[in-house]
């Protein structure tokens, strides 16, 4: 009877660790501080091949030099350009917003929502 016991503590134990939030997910709904925020952006973004050289400050940097208007122009913070969507099953699809795509207004409801949570940026004073 112990060992039955066991392996349902163990069980038990497992499912609360797999429902542990992932800190990509908070730092995207803006639940971490800016600077937290963007150390766990940049560690996801920095762990794909492509951009495993990625220097943040001066991505930033230049970045904001190809945008014409608030909040790609004044934000000190990645999620503004960079989403991390889920689907249905979960999986997750890195998301950039361009230049672009901004001229073409295909992300207004990100760029409400991002300017609503920081009106300090709406005002044009960073």
């Amino acid at each position: 009877m112990y060992p039955y016991r066991f392996v349902c503590l163990v069980v038990a134990l497992l499912s609360f660790t797999a429902c542990k939030p992932d800190p990509l997910d908070k730092a995207l709904r803006g639940e971490l501080s800016p600077d937290e925020s963007n150390l766990t952006i940049v560690a996801y973004c920095q762990s794909c091949h492509i951009h495993r050289a990625l220097n943040p400050n001066e991505h930033l940097t230049y970045i904001r030099t190809l945008y014409e208007r608030v909040p790609y122009t004044a934000t000190t913070e990645c999620r503004a350009c960079h989403l991390v969507p889920e689907d249905t099953w979960g999986r997750k699809q890195r998301k950039t917003i361009f230049p672009s795509d901004v001229v073409k207004n295909h992300y207004t409801a990100h760029e409400k929502r991002f300017l609503r949570e920081h009106p300090d940026l709406a005002k044009g004073s960073k």
